[in-house]
């Protein structure tokens, strides 16, 4: 029999911290973050991470695990959270993965093969960079039309693997199977309505510079001078680091990352309608909906 895992999953903004922390205080639960933000250490505010009082109370994995001048690939995610869990199963405990980084959960709940992935070309990914998206997209599908059609209409990033995947192996990463998962998941999707989402969105962005999100990346930004490529991609991080260097003012900076925040929501939430046996609630009202995650995960936990 499968170990049983349980899986919070959807767009920033909708809860899933909250969950997942009420869910430990219910089962006997370990949390493994999948949000690829917070594996960097000082990156609190910003990733909006829970706090470490609750980490002290609640065993946490995957939080603060490297800095933001290293890289911390899916392949080693996956490598190092399969091992995790085991050991969390070991000690007579749940995993419970949550986070909103859409391939990191791919990776576990279908077992998508990100070992097998090709080795990135910095060359050929430098020149696809340049390409406009409708090139891309055009040269992605003369290639491998069935994955193209699973990338979303802005994710430039996939449509580049996908033409570098089939550059660099000759194979189209399509055709790349999958074995079966080696765990059994309960999946709980959680979302708002689109103008309820966006609200939370901007309430949360206004709520990080209240608590010194400013001077939280000032800190990094002094301790660390060279950041990897992945850190740099937090969304926050790069606009508070141009208005420190008096390129941008505070106020554009803060519409900046309200704007881009919004987007990535509509991106995760595109990428996660897409994943399979996903059981949806909505966290408009959240304390209305507890009981009934709860119900769910005490079936699937204690179930057959």
């Amino acid at each position: 029999m499968k170990n049983k895992v349980i899986v919070i999953l959807g767009p920033t903004a909708t809860h899933k911290s909250e969950v997942a922390v009420y869910l430990a205080r219910k089962f006997p639960i370990e949390i493994v973050s999948a949000d690829s933000m917070q594996f960097y250490k000082g990156m609190d505010i910003g990733t909006d991470k829970v706090s470490k009082v609750i980490r002290e109370e609640l065993p946490h994995h995957f939080i603060d695990i490297i800095t933001v001048q290293e890289e911390f690939s899916i392949a080693d995610f996956k490598k190092l959270v399969i091992k995790t869990i085991e050991e969390i199963v070991s000690r007579a405990y749940f995993p419970l993965i949550a986070g909103g980084s859409g391939l990191y959960i791919r990776a576990l709940t279908e077992n998508f093969p990100v070992e097998t992935s090709a080795p990135p070309d910095k060359n050929l990914r430098e020149k696809l960079s340049n390409m406009p998206i409708y090139e891309l997209r055009k040269l992605a599908n003369e290639i491998d039309p069935v994955a193209t059609e699973k990338v979303g209409k802005s994710d430039r990033k996939r449509l580049i693997r996908v033409i570098e995947y089939f550059k660099i192996t000759g194979r189209k990463i399509s055709e790349v199977s999958n074995d079966e998962a080696p765990f059994n998941f309960l999946k709980i999707g959680l979302v708002q309505e689109r103008n309820a989402l966006y609200n939370s969105i901007n309430l949360r962005v206004d709520r990080m510079f209240e608590e010194g999100f400013v001077k939280e990346v000032a800190i990094l930004k002094k301790n660390y001078e060279n950041w990897s490529k992945t850190a740099l991609q937090a969304i926050g991080y790069k606009e508070v680091i141009m208005y420190l260097d008096g390129e941008i003012p505070l106020d554009k900076a803060i519409f900046v990352i309200k704007q881009k925040t919004r987007n990535f929501a509509k991106r995760q939430i595109t990428w996660f309608k897409k994943e399979n046996d996903v059981v949806w609630f909505n966290t408009e009202n959240l304390n209305d909906v507890l009981p009934a995650i709860e119900e769910r995960v005490k079936e699937f936990a204690y179930g057959d």
